[in-house]
């Protein structure tokens, strides 16, 4: 089974965005799942402003599909 959040046949206008690299002002392509991109212009590594892996808290897959490490950082 493929995670909804993740299946992209499920997302919606605005989970694929674009921001302005707030060093030299590129715009920098997400994707809502995208924890951090790097400008390909400036080579900054920019964070997600829209993450939202709140799914995390509650799904039973969770430990799978994040991995323990970032799991752990997340219930904290």
């Amino acid at each position: 089974m493929k995670c909804p959040g993740q299946d992209t046949r499920y997302w919606k206008p605005g989970d694929i965005f674009e921001i302005k690299c707030p060093f030299c002002k590129k715009e920098i392509e997400f994707f809502k799942d995208d924890v951090k991109r790097k400008c390909d212009k400036c080579g900054s590594t920019i964070p997600n402003p829209k993450l939202d892996m709140g799914c995390l808290e509650w799904c039973e897959f969770a430990e799978q599909c994040a991995g323990p490490e970032l799991l752990e950082k997340i219930k904290k």
